[in-house]
C-alpha cells in the first residue's frame, strides 16, 4: 500500500483528501491519503510517503526538520510553485523528483485556460508511477458539480496527482 501526503490549508484538507481517496482507489490502486499538518506531523514522521502534495507550508513551517526528512524519502514531491519564495526555500539543495504546478511559466504544469473551463498544460514530459512517459499536452479538467473549486491551485494540485497516478481523463 502506498501513502500519499497532503499539506494544505486546514479548510481544504477534508475535501482534498476525499477527492484523492475516491479517484485513486477507483482505478484499482490501493493508496492511503494522509493529511500532514501541525498536529499530525510528529506522529507520521516515520511514514515513507510515495508522493507528497504541497499546496502551502505556511501552517507547518515550524517543523522544517521533519518536513525535510519526509521530503527526502518521497518518490514524488508535487508542489505549488506560486507559493511565497520563503516557503519554497525548504526544497533548495535537495535531490528530489519535483513536479511543480501553478501560474508561473517555469512550472511543470500550468493552467492554459481558467475562464470557461480549466485546461492544464503539461509543459515537459514526466514519468508516471507505472514508469510510463506522459508527453507534454493540454488536458481538460472536468469539475463535476463545481463542489470544490474555491481556487484553481487546488484543482491543479489534485489534477497533478491524478496525472502521476495514471489518470489521463481528469474529472472530479
Amino acid at each position: 500500500m502506498a501513502f500519499i501526503g497532503i499539506i494544505t490549508e486546514s479548510k481544504n484538507e477534508i475535501q482534498m483528501k476525499r477527492i484523492l481517496d475516491n479517484k485513486l482507489n477507483a482505478v484499482n490502486k490501493k493508496h492511503t491519503v494522509i493529511v500532514i499538518n501541525e498536529k499530525s506531523i510528529d506522529n507520521i514522521r516515520n511514514i515513507r510517503f510515495e508522493t507528497i502534495l504541497v499546496m502551502t507550508l505556511e501552517e507547518i513551517t515550524s517543523k522544517k526538520n521533519i518536513l525535510n526528512e519526509l521530503f527526502e524519502n518521497t518518490k514524488y514531491l508535487v508542489i505549488n510553485y506560486d507559493m511565497d519564495s520563503k516557503e519554497l526555500e525548504i526544497i533548495n539543495n535537495m535531490n528530489l523528483n519535483v513536479i511543480t504546478f501553478g501560474f508561473n511559466q517555469k512550472s511543470s504544469i500550468t493552467a492554459s485556460s481558467v475562464e470557461d473551463k480549466l485546461i492544464i498544460c503539461l509543459q515537459r514530459k514526466l514519468i508516471d508511477i507505472d514508469k510510463k512517459e506522459v508527453e507534454p499536452q493540454e488536458i481538460e479538467v472536468k469539475i463535476i458539480g463545481k463542489k470544490f473549486i474555491n481556487n484553481t491551485h487546488n484543482s491543479m494540485g489534485i489534477a497533478s496527482i491524478l496525472l502521476i497516478y495514471g489518470e489521463r481523463e481528469i474529472f472530479f
